[in-house]
């Protein structure tokens, strides 16, 4: 039988191959793996010759991936992805739980998985995890391009193969300062909200899709938006003026305790979702990534 010509591959090569895909940058790729320049050059031309094709289009001062490119960024990716889950299943043969961890999950889970990683990290010592906090829109391309063992999100979009399961609830309030006009009303129409500014976040956040669907269901049109890069920083944004904003309850419940900010009275809130785990269907689930979800759903 004759022996494939991609044999000749790498790690090494795959390792540099993946850094420029990721910096589509010879000089920020040699920085990441402390490589130099002409190194990280020599790599990829080797794998060209392997391939037999280019991998990188040239344009003015942008670096492209040519459609060979694109089939090995994913090939690579994969076979990166299977060595660790190797890796974690063979320290799982010995009794004991070893190696990282990848979850990315949307920016309004931040005070949700903190507690659960450091019971995790307890149970198993030697797990490194590794989180990525992102916007819900961004979320979906990660899962789509396979980049995390474990996905922790709201609103699974239908039509997608992807597998979830619901293990804890997300609750939406409507939160301003104390002084805000509306804070003496015991009960608050959306219409009347919505004469005054919503901070919200941007047009890939998860809670303002969640909130701009809730405005459509009750054929209602938000008028004032500002819009802001962080749930923290809309927080710190409702400290003074007529601004209010819609925001995980449990990221706002101490500031709410303290006084420092109010609920607002609003017809239909809070919004109450799930959190969900999600991956791509029919996906391996490496040992850590099995331990970690039976963590999450056993809490519940």
């Amino acid at each position: 039988m004759e022996v494939s010509y991609l044999n000749r591959l790498t790690l090494r090569q795959i390792d540099v191959f993946l850094a420029v895909c990721l910096h589509r940058s010879y000089s920020k790729a040699a920085e990441q793996l402390a490589l130099t320049q002409p190194a990280v050059s020599s790599q990829i031309r080797s794998l060209e010759d392997v391939v037999g094709q280019a991998l990188f289009d040239y344009i003015g001062k942008q670096l492209f991936l040519t459609s060979a490119g694109e089939v090995m960024q994913r090939a690579a990716r994969e076979l990166k992805q299977r060595l660790v889950h190797l890796e974690i299943e063979l320290t799982d043969l010995h009794g004991r739980l070893q190696g990282s961890l990848n979850i990315a999950i949307e920016s309004s889970a931040e005070h949700l998985l903190p507690p659960y990683i450091n019971a995790f990290c307890e149970q198993h010592p030697d797990v490194e995890v590794v989180l990525h906090v992102v916007n819900h829109q961004r979320l979906l391309e990660r899962l789509r391009d396979n980049l995390d063992d474990l996905a922790i999100m709201t609103q699974v979009p239908e039509g997608r193969a992807l597998t979830y399961t619901p293990f804890a609830e997300h609750k939406l309030s409507l939160v301003a300062n104390p002084n805000h006009p509306l804070n003496q009303k015991d009960s608050i129409t959306l219409i009347e909200l919505l004469e005054y500014p919503i901070l919200l976040r941007e047009s890939g956040s998860g809670t303002r899709q969640i909130f701009e669907h809730f405005c459509q269901q009750q054929s209602c049109v938000i008028q004032h938006i500002r819009q802001m890069g962080s749930n923290s920083a809309i927080q710190h944004a409702l400290n003074s003026g007529t601004n209010c904003a819609v925001l995980p309850t449990a990221m706002v419940s101490g500031a709410i305790s303290a006084g420092s900010l109010i609920l607002l009275p609003v017809q239909g809130f809070p919004i109450r979702r799930s959190w969900c785990t999600v991956h791509p269907r029919g996906k391996h689930l490496n040992p850590l990534t099995k331990a970690f979800h039976k963590l999450l759903h056993r809490a519940d």
